[in-house]
């Protein structure tokens, strides 16, 4: 227990190099040039946001408003029946969220808990082999995913994974990205940290739960947008992979959330609008330790 109660008062004096290079600076004056550079980025963000705003003003259309030329920035009126319809069970879309929510959940847990786990055994440890698998893993990242395709849906269906949450969750459970960055970021870190918990009898499986891994929330953080990201915008796998309607994700039912002769866009961007409003929370509450654990993660020079 002194170990520990040790390690997490170093826990507070530890801060990696990049977030002290990061504390509030006296702002520089505004020149020229800083300002016509200002004046571009605002610009290029605003021509960005457009096509996201204009989507979310017409999700509260009509579907004549949205047909209608010229097009209107802002809907006359504004209504909520487009998403009153989708959430009120039109076309499976309830449960399309709550696959999605199952699948890109239980897939960030596993990746969080998996990739930290080899990043611990990769960064921090060693064992007969050991760059020979942490270049094998990051060979994985040079594949195209399409290019696995069918041999991964093969081997799904050999082991009755089809049709089902274990063919969305299992091959995605640990990426060869999640494991390179918490890899990185693991390097930084003294090894003192742990030392002294293995010196006085503490399992290397302890040191790591109870010392390290609190220290790794940045890259935890990265590892947890990212793998939610990734597993709630997947498309192409779900699509493959699921046969039945009632077990698409929100981005597959989305695709077939139309008509067979005319498609209500309103409909379609107001279920677009529900998609995205996850991520962007999510993002903007854990922006800070998102760009803390990218910045720090290459920096490991070991």
């Amino acid at each position: 227990m002194s170990t520990i109660g040790s390690v997490a008062r170093v826990e507070k004096a530890h801060l990696p190099s990049v977030a002290v290079s990061m504390r509030r600076r006296p702002p520089l004056p505004l020149s020229p040039s800083r300002l016509l550079l200002y004046v571009v980025l605002v610009g290029y963000g605003l021509f960005s946001l457009a096509p996201f705003l204009f989507a979310f003003s017409s999700s509260f259309k009509t579907y004549a408003q949205v047909l209608s030329w010229p097009p209107s920035l802002l809907p006359n009126p504004a209504t909520l029946d487009n998403y009153r319809f989708i959430l009120s069970g039109a076309q499976l879309f309830p449960r399309y969220i709550l696959n999605s929510i199952i699948y890109a959940g239980a897939v960030t847990v596993l990746n969080v808990l998996l990739a930290s786990m080899a990043g611990y055994a990769f960064g921090r440890m060693e064992f007969p082999g050991k760059n020979f698998f942490y270049l094998l893993t990051l060979a994985v990242l040079m594949i195209p995913s399409q290019l696995i395709l069918i041999p991964k849906f093969l081997v799904a269906y050999t082991l009755h994974l089809t049709d089902n949450y274990g063919g969305l969750i299992v091959p995605a459970m640990v990426t060869p990205t999640s494991v390179f960055l918490m890899t990185q970021f693991l390097k930084t870190l003294p090894r003192e940290l742990e030392e002294a918990a293995l010196i006085d009898g503490c399992s290397r499986f302890r040191a790591f739960w109870q010392i390290i891994f609190p220290l790794v929330r940045p890259a935890v953080t990265v590892v947890a947008l990212l793998s939610f990201q990734g597993a709630w915008n997947e498309f192409l796998w779900p699509l493959i992979v699921m046969s039945h309607q009632e077990n698409y994700t929100l981005t597959v039912g989305l695709a077939f959330f139309k008509g067979n002769y005319v498609t209500q866009y309103n409909l379609v961007l107001a279920g677009a609008m529900i998609s995205i409003a996850p991520l962007v929370i999510i993002f903007f509450i854990f922006q800070r330790y998102f760009i803390q654990g990218l910045s720090t993660s290459g920096l490991a020079g070991r």
